[in-house]
């Protein structure tokens, strides 16, 4: 039985990861400077201050570190509010999950107020009971803490409690924690590992009724 359902955002309903692949590039081309290739392996691992130095002093610019950042984020902010879109069938899969009765929430790693301009973007915000952020909890979900807030908000079960996820680490942590898991392809995570910890794959959102099907048979 499925009774809640916990998604994250990027990358499970929001077509939003390639961004965040190549925010460093789309910073530097608003300023006309193009990137050098392997930008984003060398990024990933930083923060963003430390992103900001990295290409002031690797590109040369005039700007200062603090104004780097507050352009990166501006790049982000335009993306959420202009160019992102859901994941086909993410609003006719939410839909179809309110109209049986199951509790719907968010969980993710992006700050609240960038998140929620993406989901007015894509259409999805209102299909949302609540939203719940790993920067305002203090926990990132290596730990199983804003699965279990989000569940309690539901007044569910851990086990008739099923999270979405796209990204690896995070359907391992719901995994272990008890949850269903629905791995949800995309094409920045490993998707082998996905599926090793996923009760259900899915390539996509499109199909809600074999889905559901076999949720409940779970």
């Amino acid at each position: 039985m499925i009774r809640g359902a916990i998604f994250d955002a990027d990358g499970t309903l929001l077509d939003s990861m390639g961004m965040w692949e190549t925010v460093g590039a789309r910073y530097l081309a608003s300023l006309g400077v193009a990137a050098r290739p392997g930008l984003r392996a060398i990024l990933f691992p930083m923060t963003l201050a430390e992103s900001a130095v990295y290409l002031k002093e690797a590109y040369g610019l005039t700007q200062t570190p603090q104004e780097i950042a507050d352009g990166i984020n501006h790049t982000i902010r335009d993306f959420y509010r202009q160019e992102v879109r859901a994941k086909p069938g993410a609003k006719e899969f939410l839909e179809a999950l309110r109209a049986r009765g199951v509790g719907i929430t968010l969980a993710t790693n992006t700050d609240r107020s960038l998140i929620v301009e993406g989901l007015v973007t894509a259409g999805l915000l209102p299909l949302l009971d609540e939203i719940y952020t790993c920067g305002e909890l203090g926990v990132g979900k290596d730990r199983p803490d804003i699965f279990h807030r989000a569940r309690d908000r539901m007044g569910t079960r851990t086990e008739e409690t099923w999270v979405f996820e796209d990204a690896v680490h995070c359907a391992r942590t719901a995994f272990l924690a008890g949850y269903h898991v629905a791995g949800v392809a995309d094409p920045y995570s490993d998707q082998e590992e996905l599926k090793k910890f996923s009760h259900l794959y899915l390539s996509d959102l499109t199909d809600f009724d074999a889905f559901y099907q076999k949720a409940i048979e779970l």
